[in-house]
């Protein structure tokens, strides 16, 4: 019998806020909906030093990553994804004017109340991440979810 294993990616993201509570998003060119900022980890790196080094690389921003707040396993067709959720710090008026986008990944960001994150404007694992944090922030423990596509 030939086992088929997995093959598992990884990626970590980061809750950005603004002074009014909304949520940092991102408009990726290679994919169709927007996300929260952040991306791939290589081989070799660590969660958060990958999280540092896409916020620094796509956004212009050197910030402080935070405590993890949701560690997600997304499952496709073939493959998973673990995906990684830090808490990052609420954006200064000045922080936010000096965002610079990587032109060969982002389009667009923009920061999107709560609520209207919704299926349609970002991935469904990335609306559960987003839930998943709240609660975590709220029980002040690390979230894990299982989100199938």
């Amino acid at each position: 019998m030939t086992e088929t294993h997995t093959r598992i990616g990884a990626s970590a993201a980061a809750i950005v806020t603004d002074s009014e509570g909304r949520v940092l998003i991102v408009n990726p060119l290679h994919k169709p909906r927007w996300n929260l900022p952040g991306g791939r980890i290589n081989a070799g790196e660590l969660p958060r030093a990958a999280l540092a080094r896409e916020l620094q690389e796509e956004l212009g921003l050197d910030l402080p990553i935070g405590d993890l707040l949701v560690h997600a396993y997304v499952q496709t067709e073939g493959d998973g994804h673990a995906y990684y959720v830090f808490d990052a710090p609420t954006l200064t008026p000045a922080q936010q004017a000096s965002i610079r986008l990587q032109e060969d990944e982002l389009g667009e960001f923009r920061f999107v109340e709560a609520s209207k994150l919704a299926p349609q404007l970002i991935p469904p694992h990335a609306l559960a991440a987003w839930k998943a944090t709240l609660l975590a922030r709220e029980e002040q423990r690390v979230q894990f979810i299982e989100v199938e596509m």
